[in-house]
């Protein structure tokens, strides 16, 4: 049996049994419940509780063992005294797939109570989630975990050994990022499912285009790196090592028992498998997005097309001082970009058109002209104020509202939001058309319409210098490849 197959009752249960959850809602069972069907899960829902014969609706039983039907997936958060005498219920009922959010386990020292909870695994053949984790996220429709966010579908698959950077990114990947999931698991103590077990399954999963890492140690040191060089020339994978320090290590150690490795010892993994190593999860979550979405580059000369001169200049340091190239472009390239420009604007590269008004030509005809150039392998933006601005300089005092000047900058601010939407389709098409990296940066987050649209529809928008470091990170991907391929 494939490893896919194999946890197929974490990823697709037709049927979930609770415990813990109870008719109050903040009650951490009961967050986990209500998240999952807020994802849209069409399966069955089964609360098991002592004592009420409902829950949030729907029919409890005492025990597990009472269920007449199959149970595919358990999920436990309640006491952990209580842990092991419900994991031999659900052993006797047959249920092979359970996740356990409770802690109280190795983390604290109670290596007794979890070797007892891996023996009765081991009797039953139940593959355990966690103890002492976050749950999962499968998309479309699974959400076990305590934030309300569900993602989009998409092709990124994340693992964690901590629970807390496992599920609340959701919240970033909901309001900036617009990354799209395939799945999300928190792995706690892995008890008896590990780092190097799901790393398996994703390799496996053709949902899964490209792999995080949130990684604080691992326990099958070889196999670990035998599947990162793998695995990492197919689907390109994300890590942050965090606990390598000697505060680093404390911390592991006291939140999912991890025994970590020395900081130098992942550098050198990275190094020999090609793994992108990062700091911060925005990193991770913003390259990943960069993978799911967009074709890698063929090369390393970028163009930059900036309605800021600031922002267009600390680019090209940022991209020339970490190995691409800024290249100015040739005078038949210029003279192709200067009958759409200003007469003030630079047509060099970065190409900045600083002041200009018309949107047309800064998203869809200077760039096309860029892109069908044999000169450039990328195309990166800065600019766009987004239909927010508008609606910010006609708040103004009650007085003024009604104003001819007023009314005529709200029914603009309206009218752009559309506007944008359709210029974004040329883009997206480009991006198919010519099949290069195209980037937009702004400050801007999903509240805008725009934003929302363009991610949705597979061209990321960060922030300038992630936008850049993303796509330096995505050449140092595809130059590894090359290396690789020779």
């Amino acid at each position: 049996m494939s490893k896919l197959a194999e946890f197929e009752g974490f990823f697709n249960p037709k049927s979930v049994a609770f415990y813990g959850a109870s008719n109050i809602m903040q009650k951490f069972g009961s967050i986990h419940l209500t998240n999952l069907l807020s994802a849209g899960f069409q399966g069955k829902v089964i609360p098991i509780h002592p004592k009420e014969e409902e829950i949030l609706g729907f029919k409890a039983y005492k025990n597990i063992k009472d269920i007449p039907e199959q149970v595919d997936l358990a999920v436990l958060a309640i006491n952990p005294q209580l842990i092991n005498i419900i994991l031999e219920d659900c052993g006797q009922k047959g249920v092979k797939h359970v996740i356990i959010l409770s802690g109280g386990f190795l983390e604290v020292g109670n290596k007794e109570a979890q070797d007892k909870m891996k023996k009765i695994a081991e009797k039953y053949d139940i593959k355990i989630m966690g103890p002492n984790c976050s749950g999962e996220v499968v998309t479309p429709n699974v959400n076990i975990t305590h934030v309300p966010w569900p993602p989009r579908k998409g092709g990124v698959s994340i693992v964690s050994q901590s629970g807390t950077y496992a599920v609340q990114p959701l919240i970033a990947i909901n309001s900036k990022i617009g990354l799209g999931i395939s799945k999300i698991i928190s792995v706690g103590n892995e008890v008896n499912t590990d780092l190097v077990d799901y790393l398996e399954v994703f390799e496996e999963d053709d949902e899964t285009t490209s792999i995080g890492i949130y990684f604080e140690a691992v326990r099958r040191g070889k196999e670990f790196i035998e599947l990162l060089d793998r695995i990492n020339q197919k689907k390109p994978i994300v890590i942050i090592p965090i606990g390598q320090t000697e505060a680093g290590t404390r911390s592991a150690k006291s939140h999912t028992a991890a025994i970590t490795s020395p900081g130098y010892v992942i550098d050198s993994v990275c190094e020999q498998t090609g793994v992108i190593k990062v700091k911060n999860s925005i990193d991770m979550l913003n390259l990943l997005n960069a993978f799911d979405s967009l074709p890698l580059p063929k090369g390393n000369r970028v163009a930059i097309l900036t309605m800021g001169g600031g922002p267009g200049t600390l680019m090209s340091d940022l991209f020339e001082n970490n190995g691409m190239q800024v290249p100015m472009l040739s005078k038949e390239l210029q003279m192709k970009l200067k009958p759409w420009m200003p007469e003030t604007a630079s047509t060099i590269n970065p190409i900045d058109l600083t002041y200009s008004d018309d949107m047309q030509n800064f998203l869809n005809v200077l760039p096309e002209i860029l892109l069908k150039s044999d000169e450039i392998d990328s195309l990166i933006f800065y600019g766009l104020m987004g239909t927010e601005y508008f609606k910010r300089l006609v708040n103004v005092p009650d007085f003024m509202r009604e104003h001819e000047s007023v009314v005529t900058m709200k029914n603009f601010g309206d009218m752009m939001e559309d506007f944008f939407v359709a210029l974004f389709d040329e883009i997206i098409e480009y991006k198919e058309k010519y099949q290069k990296p195209i980037i937009l940066t702004c400050y801007n987050t999903r509240e805008e319409k725009f934003v929302a649209y363009l991610q949705d529809h597979g061209i990321p928008v960060y922030y300038p210098e992630e936008g850049v470091w993303t796509l330096i990170r995505m050449w140092q991907y595809a130059k590894f490849l090359k290396t690789k391929n020779k």
